[in-house]
């Protein structure tokens, strides 16, 4: 699919801070925001606390949208509220760029949003009896209530939708924006994404046993537990690790954003999709991903100064896109990760790649890649660092997520003109 559309606003939160810069700065320096974190609330204590990156907190220091609604919302609505107004300041709309209602969309792409507040109804209607169930419960709990609450508080009268793909579901929204911008069904698209951590994931992750799933039997985990920061590309998987972020972008058509003379962070140049067979081994469908973007872009390999990668210490999803970039890069193009620094954020995971790959073309820099160690013989060889790497002036940036069900996603996205 290809766009005629430019980002011009980001907001986003994640394990290494609140803001486009504390997550940036904690990337370079090669960070991870891996700790022990605890199920929400007691809702389901499992196995205990459960390593995992965890936002600091519900960004209660930032403002938000609709603040008259603010207690009635659910943990995911209100994260998708704060991002959106920081996103919504960045892209200058709080001053005379703001669209008419009517011209103003809403995408959110999410994974799970919403469960950790349907299990609090059913333990709440369960233990406590349905009259001490909040009326405003029921309706938190589902995969639409942020994106509704988002456009309520951004007075968004246009198309709103939520979409769901796995950890492709940012790069299915971007997609809806792009067309909604291309047609003029909406001049200006709040494109959200989010993910909290939920008790079921983080039972799973403290579940998971030594030398079993590719997790080391010993050296820098405790007992029972995963490495305390994945190694992506590692000859001995480690395994990946949950993560909770919340990201949001503005994206307008090219011409309106000149127009009113916005600044912009890249223009989003293309996105491509692919679905793969059970048992792909050598990333056929992250492959047609990036040529899928690339073609639709009209952008040769020779063209991509640098590539973020969704790769963070799970076997499959490492060894798709080593092949896949590998095929078409080669060894010659900077190539970042940031899933063993922030975990890995479910549907949030391609929108967080695309905000720091677009941060990565302004300042001509990579961040540093997380838990790098020693590389995997049976992988073709990326340029991938533990430090921050130059990439070239005015080149074209790719980000491709893969998800091990089988499926990928690639954004290609230029420098502002």
């Amino acid at each position: 699919m290809s766009t005629s559309a430019v980002i011009t606003g980001v907001g986003l939160a994640t394990a290494l801070g609140a803001g486009y810069d504390a997550t940036w700065q904690g990337l370079r320096t090669g960070r991870s925001a891996i700790a022990d974190v605890a199920p929400p609330g007691g809702l389901y204590p499992g196995r205990g606390p459960a390593p995992a990156a965890a936002l600091p907190d519900d960004l209660s220091d930032v403002s938000a949208f609709g603040r008259k609604r603010l207690r009635a919302l659910s943990r995911e609505s209100l994260l998708v509220s704060r991002a959106g107004l920081l996103a919504w300041q960045d892209a200058g709309l709080d001053a005379d760029g703001a669209p008419a209602p009517e011209d103003l969309g809403v995408v959110l792409g999410t994974t799970g949003a919403g469960l950790t507040g349907y299990l609090q109804v059913l333990h709440d209607g369960l233990t406590l009896g349905t009259d001490l169930v909040s009326p405003y419960a029921g309706p938190q709990g589902s995969l639409n209530a942020a994106v509704s609450d988002l456009a309520i508080g951004a007075d968004a009268q246009g198309p709103v939708l939520t979409v769901t793909a796995g950890r492709c579901s940012g790069a299915e929204a971007l997609t809806v924006a792009g067309d909604l911008v291309r047609t003029g069904q909406a001049e200006v698209v709040l494109v959200a994404a989010v993910d909290v951590l939920d008790p079921l994931t983080l039972d799973a992750a403290g579940a998971r046993e030594p030398g079993a799933g590719g997790v080391p039997a010993a050296g820098d985990a405790p007992a029972g537990r995963p490495a305390r920061t994945p190694r992506p590309f590692a000859p001995e998987p480690t395994g990946s690790l949950p993560g909770e972020a919340v990201v949001v972008l503005v994206v307008e058509g090219t011409g309106r954003a000149l127009e009113r003379g916005a600044r912009v962070h890249a223009e989003i140049a293309a996105v491509g999709t692919a679905l793969g067979e059970a048992g792909d081994t050598d990333g056929a469908a992250a492959t047609r991903a990036v040529a899928t973007a690339l073609a639709a872009a009209g952008v040769a390999p020779r063209d991509v100064g640098l590539v973020c990668s969704s790769a963070d210490g799970s076997g499959p999803v490492d060894r798709a896109e080593a092949h896949a970039l590998g095929g078409a890069f080669g060894a010659h193009v900077p190539v970042f990760a940031t899933g063993a620094a922030l975990g890995d954020c479910a549907g949030t995971t391609t929108l967080l790649q695309v905000a720091l790959a677009a941060r990565a073309l302004r300042c001509g820099e990579t961040p540093a890649t997380a838990g790098l160690a020693d590389w995997s013989p049976t992988l073709p060889r990326l340029s991938v660092s533990g430090a921050p790497q130059r990439c070239p002036a005015a080149a074209a940036a790719l980000v491709l997520t893969t998800d091990d069900r089988p499926g990928a996603a690639a954004v290609v996205l230029r420098p502002p003109r």
